[in-house]
């Protein structure tokens, strides 16, 4: 048989109290668990800004060193032309912008705030199934 809540001594100011705090404990929780998940999100944005940084920095160290090494081995000792050598290097940098961009779109992104939205959701759900019916 279950047991019942003991209730507070004192009446309804003591119950109006108790509720308050109990009130205020959940929306502090909430509120830990919402800056729990703003860390998160800031770690996360932050390596993906660094990550982009870096693949900006690689593009234009190899664009740089292509175009100088790549384009006149081409031209010179293959004979291809300068035309045709820059041509070769554009397709070579475009192929590994594709490359980049599929590795930044594959990344699998954590929903900003999933944990606080599912503890809402459920505390409406909760509520709800206690309200009186009309």
């Amino acid at each position: 048989m279950p047991t019942m809540p003991q209730e507070p001594s004192g009446g309804l100011p003591a119950r109006v109290t108790s509720l308050s705090a109990a009130i205020l404990r959940h929306g502090l929780n909430l509120s830990a668990l919402a800056a729990a998940e703003t860390r998160l999100l800031i770690r996360q944005s932050l390596a993906s800004v660094m990550l982009i940084t870096a693949m900006a920095l690689f593009g234009v160290i190899a664009y740089v060193a292509l175009i100088g090494a790549g384009v006149s081995l081409l031209a010179v000792k293959l004979s291809w032309g300068w035309p045709v050598s820059l041509a070769a290097a554009g397709m070579i940098h475009l192929a590994l912008l594709g490359i980049a961009y599929a590795f930044l779109k594959n990344r699998a992104p954590v929903r900003p705030y999933e944990a606080t939205s599912a503890e809402i959701r459920r505390d409406i759900e909760t509520l709800s199934g206690n309200l009186p019916r009309s």
